[in-house]
């Protein structure tokens, strides 16, 4: 679904195909976010960095080579300069070609078809935030596009989000961009709800190993939703389904379709 107001409403987990459908597709590029919506995904997850000159581009590692053929920091880089490198033949040559999108040309696919979560990379953390920080340009981009409800901001480096707040009452504004800590390693339930609340957070998106029952529950009953990520296995996913997780993050994201089919039809 396009919008996370009317995704609330849905009776089963989202569906969040991690890099697009990175399962089959090389991952944050436009190929592989068409692939997640073309298999019915709820959200498509993705990683932003800053190039040299100060664009958002959607890549995950702060280097180019795992998935280009280029070499050094995505930020020693300009644009036009990363626009010439080639981020699909890493991942198959049926993908030859694959670009590296901006941010913009990315919420310029996905408008009006799916909605996204969009997780800015620890290393774009900027102290002290300068005007063009780029949360101040997601900021700005998203309500350029009028895509509000349409966008879930995560982040492991959590400074971001009261910078996020800022902006929009600064900017007037009477709704701000939702958003998610992300979470690598272990937090007690107390203190996994605390960071939550101190946050305002929508929702939680902690590292799959680290979720139990009681965690999901604490979790709802505190008016958080829960994803974690990134389950691929089948019996991982069904035991998460079971346990209320409010949806997965996952790269297969026709397998974790085929797991919701299958525990429906058993209810």
């Amino acid at each position: 679904m396009e919008n996370i107001i009317r995704m609330e409403k849905v009776k089963r987990p989202w569906v969040v195909a991690h890099r697009g459908y990175r399962g089959l597709y090389p991952e944050n590029t436009l190929a592989a976010f068409e692939a997640a919506i073309a298999v019915g995904a709820d959200m498509v997850e993705l990683d932003v960095c800053l190039t040299r000159d100060r664009v958002p581009v959607v890549i995950h590692d702060k280097t180019l080579y795992r998935t280009t053929d280029g070499k050094g920091l995505v930020s020693e880089h300009s644009l036009s300069e990363l626009k010439e490198l080639d981020a699909g033949s890493w991942f198959s040559s049926e993908f030859k070609g694959e670009a590296v999108p901006t941010l913009e040309e990315l919420l310029q696919l996905v408008r009006g078809k799916i909605s996204v979560n969009i997780e800015i990379k620890q290393d774009s953390f900027e102290s002290p935030a300068p005007p063009d920080a780029i949360e101040f340009q997601i900021c700005e981009l998203v309500e350029r596009l009028e895509m509000v409800d349409s966008v879930l901001i995560s982040s492991f480096e959590h400074f971001i989000f009261s910078r996020i707040q800022r902006w929009y009452r600064d900017h007037g504004k009477s709704t701000a961009l939702r958003i998610a800590p992300l979470q690598e390693v272990p937090l007690s339930e107390e203190l996994a709800l605390g960071l939550c609340q101190r946050q305002s957070a929508y929702s939680y998106n902690p590292n799959e190993n680290h979720v139990t029952p009681s965690l999901i529950e604490i979790m709802k009953a505190g008016g958080f939703r829960i994803f974690p990520y990134t389950i691929n296995d089948e019996k991982r996913m069904e035991q998460l389904i079971k346990w209320g997780a409010t949806g997965i993050i996952s790269d297969e994201p026709e397998l974790l379709w085929k797991v919701i089919r299958k525990l429906k039809g058993d209810e």
